[in-house]
């Protein structure tokens, strides 16, 4: 994400639209404070995890919460990211591609988000961690 991130703020800062730089526009402003914020909030419960994970205190549950927040968080940046780029987004001439399509993976491979939602509802409603 970090690095989309850096991609986006390269390109907004160069790009001109309507006679101003990008980064000029105040809703451009807003999202790239929103990705940084999501960013550092996603690496702090990363790290909680990893903290927990070295105690042999992590739970399935914990890895499940991380992996569906952590997945989803990168599409959503990613997307966000992209769509500063405009349509050069969809493009394979811009890297951002590649991190959108990268980042749309996360979510299927080594469970689903649906299967990561149904592990962490089976731990609140005490029914188990493993989907049937």
């Amino acid at each position: 994400m970090e690095g989309a991130l850096a991609l986006t703020l390269d390109y907004v800062k160069e790009r001109r639209a309507f006679g101003q730089a990008v980064c000029d526009f105040q809703n451009t402003r807003f999202t790239l404070a929103e990705v940084r914020a999501r960013i550092d909030m996603g690496r702090a419960y990363f790290e909680h995890c990893v903290t927990k994970y070295r105690r042999g205190e992590m739970s399935s549950t914990d890895a499940a919460i991380l992996k569906l927040q952590l997945s989803e968080m990168q599409c959503d940046n990613i997307d966000a990211c992209l769509q500063l780029f405009g349509g050069y987004g969809y493009t394979r001439e811009y890297p951002i591609s590649r991190f959108y399509v990268d980042a749309r993976v996360q979510t299927i491979y080594a469970g689903t988000s649906e299967i990561m939602k149904e592990v962490i509802a089976r731990s609140l409603l005490g029914r188990g961690t493993a989907p049937a």
